[in-house]
């Protein structure tokens, strides 16, 4: 009974670790933007785009290194990581969804849309 509850115990561990760790997936990975016209700028009219790679988020003057990716089912992840800003370094723990397609982030602009709704983002193709 005790090697039982032990092997339980490991593979409950080893499903654990593998649901979690510091890589992005491949699916949210890429640039994108609230206009796909916008794909490719820096600044200006792309204040809202974003670039994910497997192990960083870049957006418009900061930037998160996660430390901790979460895959909460097929469309959704949830990363943990540090965001650095011009005010300096701070914990940040947020959740990305994507639609079945690929080709969007579900509200992961900036909040400032209708009634605080934000945007979603378009997947750049260039």
């Amino acid at each position: 009974m005790r090697i039982l509850f032990s092997v339980l115990v490991l593979l409950g561990m080893a499903g654990t670790a593998a649901a979690a760790d510091g890589t992005m997936p491949t699916r949210f990975q890429g640039e994108w933007a609230v206009r796909l016209t916008d794909c490719g700028l820096r600044g200006g009219d792309n204040t809202e785009g974003m670039t994910i790679t497997a192990r960083a988020i870049g957006h418009y003057e900061e930037s998160i290194a996660i430390k901790r990716v979460t895959v909460l089912g097929k469309d959704s992840v949830r990363y943990e990581g540090i965001l650095s800003t011009y005010d300096g370094e701070e914990p940040v723990t947020d959740t990305l969804r994507i639609s079945a397609d690929g080709k969007r982030l579900i509200e992961a602009g900036y909040a400032d849309g209708p009634n605080s709704k934000a945007p979603d983002l378009l997947r750049c193709t260039r």
